[in-house]
């Protein structure tokens, strides 16, 4: 966990160059593992961080390599889910993102967050959830606008 494998690697919706690569964000420790656990075995190459700014340097380590989906619980203390997300598609427009939340979905939309490169899951979950979003993201076909 938290290291990217070398270019060979293939896992789901891999490219020549590089696997399929989901950063998890959570600052729940269990929740943490489990997504971590569960997308690891769906055969996606996982990085996590518990908080958003240890994802954020996380990420300025990894020279050029892409991180494809963001999984993040949408509420959590320094940086919410939405500001990481914002952050990082500063240098990755099309980044994905999965955001998870105990709100309902018709709070997210009210709080104003864009979900049109986003899947919402709402807690409690269940773990195929996650793999089916994922993977939901990782088919969409880049906008041309």
């Amino acid at each position: 966990m938290n290291q990217i494998p070398n270019a060979a690697a293939t896992g789901p919706h891999s490219s020549d160059e590089y696997p399929t690569t989901v950063l998890v964000v959570d600052d729940e420790p269990t929740i943490l593992d489990l997504i971590v656990m569960m997308l690891e075995t769906q055969g996606f190459t996982v990085l996590s961080a518990e908080n958003g700014a240890r994802a954020l340097a996380m990420t300025r380590t990894l020279q050029g390599h892409p991180i494809n989906v963001l999984v993040t619980d949408l509420c959590m203390p320094g940086m919410s889910g939405t500001e990481l997300a914002a952050e990082l598609r500063l240098s990755q427009p099309e980044l994905k993102a999965v955001f998870i939340s105990g709100l309902s979905r018709e709070e997210i939309t009210a709080m104003g967050v864009d979900m049109s490169q986003s899947a919402f899951i709402s807690k409690p979950f269940q773990a195929r959830a996650i793999n089916a979003a994922v993977r939901e993201l990782t088919a969409r076909q880049p906008s041309a606008c």
